[in-house]
């Protein structure tokens, strides 16, 4: 589309939105995530891609010729066109990709047709809304290139469907309220009125013959099976969002055998030091276990934070790694003492590394069976080998002995990668694991030198990026590592959000 033409409709847009709301019909807040429904009178003046490869066949247009009585939605209705079906068999063949049913089918046609009337919009016309679901870039739903793949953008909606309706939750209830939850949308009535034209459009589109209540007689859902599939909890935890001042982790703080939530602030608080707050896990991350202000000035992002009991005494301390700019000119190690709220320290020393940066994680753990927490380094890119390397440092040698080192089978990694170090498949010896947005995982096996895959498997978390903490813990005690994924920013709630699921 010239840029000229863009404007146009872009003015045209304004103009009846501006003419709507002066009528006193949508007296709404501004959307959150969702733009509003994009016009009907506007929709042929805005450029669309296709929706399948081969385009419009014969087939759809026979299948809206054959509904186009029935309709009486107010977006699509008797409008419905060959590219309508196109569009909407690219849904419900990802919906079933997806191995869900029906009705999840029917909830997403229903939200396409409010919002884009079945286009691939690749022109946005209000604010940066684009594709069938009218999806934003700055809403963290994906880039504008994923937002005009129908693949990527249905799947990026079935996401967030199941994230806010965990346990099948979306298989009863109001369609139309499904879809405004999943949307976040300023106008929350403009789904119901399209939900029977979507079960229409469904029932016709889907390999399955027969229906009941409008939606297909599709097999009811299986409930997620493998490693991450399932999610185990997605709740609003008891903070309100964060930013890259708060690093994220879980550990159990009160020995509950539940692992609890731990949040770094490393500057801005206060106390005018760096704080931490570790938030109870038994309850859904709601009530505060700990808020105190550590020994600790400010930090900032040359500063890496872990959990583990150092001295023994069966209270977690914290240990806090610097990377660079230290006195000794080497990455540096302080233990803060869990015992005493954190003002006083265990350990303050250089360790048998050079500088660090960004490329380098650290986390604690027990490398080689001695009692005594290790300093796991896993260093992304940059190595001698091309890989992402392990190296761990010797605790009970105060961090001047290197115990190993170890190219691993994984290449090199980025801000896109996320890692830990866990048992997981119960060895006894650390296995990498390895989390990549948009939702893949992969396990590397330890006793091999992490050149053996364990696991490679998706979850249904969704793009993460770097408003995501992941951590890895047995959350529900089934002997199984779990991922808990932590959104510090851009939530539905306004607060940060935890979602475990189970491995």
């Amino acid at each position: 589309m010239a840029g000229d033409q863009a404007s146009t409709v872009r003015r045209r847009w304004r103009a009846v939105v501006a003419a709507t709301l002066s009528a006193g019909s949508l007296g709404l807040p501004a959307p959150v995530d969702a733009a509003g429904p994009v016009p009907a009178v506007l929709a042929a003046a805005i450029p669309s891609a296709p929706c399948q490869r081969g385009g419009v066949t014969a087939v759809d247009n026979v299948i809206a010729s054959g509904l186009r009585s029935s309709m009486t939605g107010k977006r699509l209705g008797r409008s419905v066109s060959g590219q309508s079906i196109s569009c909407a068999r690219a849904i419900v063949s990802n919906v079933r990709a997806r191995g869900l049913g029906g009705r999840a089918a029917v909830i997403a046609v229903t939200t396409a047709i409010a919002e884009s009337t079945l286009h691939n919009y690749t022109v946005a016309v209000d604010h940066d809304s684009l594709g069938l679901f009218q999806q934003r870039p700055s809403m963290r739903w994906g880039r504008p290139d994923q937002l005009v793949d129908p693949g990527y953008a249905t799947q990026a909606f079935l996401t967030a469907m199941i994230r806010k309706y965990p346990d099948n939750g979306w298989l009863a209830g109001d369609i139309g309220q499904i879809c405004q939850r999943v949307q976040n949308s300023a106008f929350p009535g403009a789904y119901a009125p399209e939900a029977q034209d979507a079960q229409l459009i469904v029932a016709a589109v889907w390999p399955h013959t027969g229906t009941r209540d409008g939606a297909p007689a599709a097999p009811a859902p299986k409930k997620p099976s493998g490693p991450f599939q399932q999610v185990l909890s997605a709740d609003g935890t008891g903070l309100v969002t964060t930013d890259e001042r708060f690093d994220v982790s879980t550990a159990d703080w009160n020995g509950d055998r539940r692992p609890d939530l731990v949040v770094v602030q490393r500057s801005g608080a206060a106390s005018g030091k760096t704080e931490l707050r570790i938030m109870d896990g038994a309850s859904k991350f709601q009530p505060l276990l700990l808020h105190t202000g550590t020994v600790l000035d400010p930090t900032d992002d040359r500063h890496a934070f872990a959990m583990t009991d150092w001295n023994g005494d069966a209270k977690l301390d914290l240990v806090v790694v610097q990377r660079s700019g230290t006195a000794s000119g080497r990455t540096e190690l302080r233990i803060l003492d869990g015992a005493s709220s954190f003002q006083r320290f265990l350990l303050e020393t250089p360790t048998v590394l050079g500088p660090t940066d960004d490329r380098h994680e650290f986390s604690m753990a027990d490398w080689n069976g001695d009692a005594r927490p290790d300093l796991v380094v896993v260093q992304k890119s940059g190595t001698a080998s091309g890989q992402t390397e392990v190296q761990v440092i010797d605790g009970a040698a105060n961090f001047q002995r290197q115990l190993a080192q170890n190219a691993t089978a994984q290449g090199p990694t980025d801000e896109r990668h996320q890692v830990a170090l866990a048992d997981w498949n119960r060895d006894r010896r650390l296995d990498l694991v390895v989390v990549q947005a948009p939702g893949t995982v992969r396990i590397f096996d330890g006793a091999s030198g992490f050149r053996r895959t364990l696991l490679k498997a998706g979850f249904p978390q969704g793009p993460t990026d770097n408003h995501h903490d992941v951590s890895v813990t047995d959350w529900n005690a089934d002997g199984k590592l779990d991922l808990v994924v932590v959104q510090k920013a851009g939530t539905a709630s306004g607060r940060m959000e935890a979602r475990v699921l189970g491995g």
